[in-house]
This record gives structure tokens, C-alpha cells and sequence, in this order.
């Protein structure tokens, strides 16, 4: 029997980029058509924010990147939780497509400057401490 496991930062990470990787994947016929300009960009956060949203209102609110990193829940959340989550996951996704002065500069903000300390400080992201505190485990 495994005993489960509270995620950190590294695990946290890894779901990410197995989410990021899937839906680069769906995204591959809207960066056919339309390029990589900014409207394939804003088409892979819409394609992101889908992805969550369809996630949150599954029964067991599992995405591929928990089935990849063996993670699940801590515990039941309530469902406004899990759209607050989506939502918010999204707008940081959404950093790794849109920058401001050099490609990937938001998202090392994201990452270095936000996530990662909120994640050694707190134990949450700050998508999941906004949304009621939601934190995954490992199984």
C-alpha cells in the first residue's frame, strides 16, 4: 500500500508541463493554420482554460498531468473551488504564451518571482491558495 504524499514544487511542476504538453498537442492544427502570432496564442489559452474547465466538472477532477504524476486531490473540494482553480491556473499558463519584452519573460516572473516562493512558503500554488487552499498529493 502507498502511502500518499504531499506534492511539492517539483511535482507541481511536472503536472504542469504534462498539462502544457497536451494541450500544445490539441493545439496543433490552430498553429497550422494560423501560425505562431498572437492569435494561436490567445487560441492556447482558450484551448488551456477549456481543458481546466472540462477537468473541473468531472467527478474526479483529474487531469492528464495527475495521471502522469501520480497525483490526486487532498481532499473533496467544493466545485466553485474547482472552477476558481481553472480559471486561475489558466492566467498562469497563460504566461508562458504572452510576454512583454522577450519571449518566456512573464512566465520566469510566473515561476521564479511567484510559484516558487509561494510554493516553498506556503506548500500551495497561488492559483491553488486563492482557490480555497487546494493542494494534490502523490498516490
Amino acid at each position: 500500500m502507498v502511502i500518499p504524499v504531499k506534492t511539492n514544487a517539483l511535482w507541481k511542476l511536472a503536472n504542469s508541463i504534462v498539462n502544457v504538453s497536451f494541450v500544445l498537442l490539441l493545439s496543433l492544427p490552430f498553429l497550422y493554420i494560423l501560425g505562431f502570432g498572437f492569435e494561436y496564442r490567445i487560441v492556447l489559452v482558450i484551448l488551456f482554460l477549456t481543458y481546466q474547465l472540462v477537468v473541473a466538472i468531472t467527478p474526479k477532477h483529474i487531469d492528464f498531468g495527475d495521471l502522469v504524476t501520480r497525483t490526486r486531490w487532498i481532499k473533496k473540494y467544493p466545485q466553485k473551488n474547482h472552477i476558481t482553480f481553472a480559471f486561475l491556473y489558466s492566467l498562469s499558463f497563460s504566461t508562458f504564451v504572452i510576454w512583454i519584452s522577450f519571449p518566456f519573460d512573464l512566465l520566469l516572473f510566473n515561476l521564479l518571482l511567484i510559484q516558487l516562493p509561494f510554493v516553498l512558503k506556503t506548500g500551495y500554488t497561488l492559483h491553488g491558495y486563492l482557490s480555497g487552499k487546494m493542494v494534490g498529493m502523490r498516490i
